[in-house]
């Protein structure tokens, strides 16, 4: 007998595994695929990545308060819709009573007719919605802030006909008083921005607002191209005024006519006031080019890699605050991604929510979400990021959690990868299973340049290994739920390689 030679070839495969590790390099936004690593994360919200993990991202639950300070975890509601037909601005009021020697803290609200409202933490009124005042009513309001005079603390708010100025001994409105947008105290010098003039600083060294005399006031006024003023913050010892494109330094000195200017920053693109927030040893702020961060004397841009979502922002209505090492930026990105998520559902004006973490760089993005205002609550007992919001949750606030959903609506969850050759360019490859672990229902999503397959995760507690057989040269994977939670672990992909 005899045997032939087998001349028949056959294509060599060889097996690869290529782990990637779920947004180990962070989202890069502002690159193209293709000089971007297998394991970066091209577009994710609703979920939080960490060491190899997605996990449940942020949400919203409404604004509760403790009954006392010795128990913060028992707890009163509140039903703001029965007081309030929109909640249209939050202020957090700080006051020390003379009497008891003692500081108090609440939670200020003003709905659509201007009628402001407050709930005491520690709550002592059993989830009692309390009316305030009824001097808002009718007038426009430019602005709110914590006040001292003649050693009582006071809630002021400016108004197109006034000052209101309200203590817990009582409240009164102060028509002369010019409506300011924005005003700080330094050293004994009093300084603000008028809604009338927005390129003219006032500063006097009567503190008592109540005394307002124009007459021992004055002004400043600046006339170039930095645009008008927009607010004033007080940093690292000196007074610095945003304007809307630059920030100019104000230097104090003996006399009250005796300062110093100097122009820190032009900016080529508008700062939005809104965002502006002072944030442990920055000031943050938000222009059409990207995020900043303001030391006192320079500025440099950060969180470059966000600068796709960025750039794709419009900020005309943007809220931010900062707590506990956090800033957040609640405004309306375009995705362009061809998913509605939530509130872009119907009319929105906001659709997203940046948490920047200062300390560790790392980022949460909160979609579908219309959010008009944000706070920090902040006192020495209790911190709570609060929120109030446009449309259909316009009668609540809220209170940011990382349960996954908002009030009692699951939010849509999605990571995705790049569009990635796995490491081999040009060769076409057989991906042939992913292993993982996913506690949790999810949906799964493998996409080539010739073909896409889709499968359902069951959730368990032991690894799992999906078997999918998808060929092609390129492949985006993507981890989908509208589930509450989420949490898959470090995927890992087999493939072949074709030769």
């Amino acid at each position: 007998m005899i045997f032939y030679k087998n001349t028949k070839k056959y294509k060599k495969t060889k097996t690869r595994n290529l782990i990637f590790s779920i947004f180990q390099n962070g989202i890069v936004t502002d690159k193209d695929d293709s000089i971007l690593e297998a394991n970066v994360c091209k577009d994710a919200y609703n979920v939080f990545f960490s060491g190899g993990t997605i996990k449940t991202g942020l949400g919203f639950e409404e604004f509760n308060a403790p009954a006392n300070k010795e128990n913060l975890d028992e707890c009163h509601n509140f039903n703001f819709a029965e007081m309030l037909d929109e909640v249209q601005h939050l202020w957090m009021d700080r006051w020390y009573n003379n009497n008891t020697n003692k500081y108090y803290y609440q939670l200020l609200m003003v709905d659509s007719k201007n009628m402001l409202y407050g709930v005491v933490v520690p709550d002592a009124h059993e989830g009692n919605v309390i009316p305030k005042s009824t001097k808002l009513k009718g007038k426009q309001i430019y602005f709110g802030r914590n006040y001292r005079i003649e050693n009582l603390d006071s809630s002021i708010f400016f108004t197109d006909q006034g000052m209101i100025y309200l203590t817990y001994t009582g409240e009164q409105i102060f028509e002369n008083v010019p409506e300011m947008i924005s005003c700080v105290v330094h050293y004994g010098n009093f300084f603000g921005i008028t809604n009338k003039n927005r390129n003219t600083l006032v500063y006097t060294k009567n503190l008592n607002l109540t005394e307002w005399d124009s007459e021992q006031s004055s002004t400043i006024e600046f006339l170039d191209n930095r645009g008008a003023f927009t607010k004033l913050v007080l940093f690292n010892d000196y007074v610095y005024l945003f304007r809307e494109y630059g920030i100019t330094k104000i230097s104090l000195y003996s006399s009250k006519d005796n300062f110093s200017f100097t122009h820190i920053y032009t900016s080529t693109s508008k700062i939005f006031e809104q965002s502006v927030c002072v944030c442990g040893d920055a000031v943050w702020f938000a222009t059409r080019d990207g995020l900043y961060k303001f030391n006192g004397n320079s500025v440099s841009r950060i969180f470059e890699n966000y600068n796709g979502y960025l750039k794709n922002c419009d900020h005309a209505n943007c809220t931010a605050a900062c707590l506990d090492g956090k800033y957040y930026l609640a405004t309306r990105c375009n995705f362009d991604d061809g998913q509605v998520v939530g509130c872009e559902k119907g009319e929105y004006v906001n659709n997203i929510l940046f948490e920047f973490d200062l300390i560790d760089g790392g980022v949460n993005i909160l979609r579908g979400v219309d959010i008009r205002e944000l706070l920090a609550f902040d006192t020495p007992f209790l911190r709570k990021l609060c929120a109030c919001f446009y449309n259909e949750n316009k009668q609540i606030v809220g209170q940011l959690n990382r349960h996954g959903k908002t009030f009692e609506k699951s939010n849509e969850k999605s990571w995705q990868s790049v569009y990635s050759d796995l490491g081999e360019v040009d060769k076409r490859k057989c991906v042939k299973s992913v292993i993982l672990t996913s506690k949790y229902d999810c949906d799964f999503e493998i996409a080539s340049d010739e073909e896409t397959k889709k499968i359902h995760i069951y959730g368990q507690k032991n690894e799992q290994r999906l078997q999918i057989c998808v060929c092609g040269r390129k492949f985006k994977f993507v981890f989908k739920t509208e589930n509450e939670q989420i949490e898959v672990i470090k995927p890992a992909v087999v493939f072949d390689v074709l030769q």
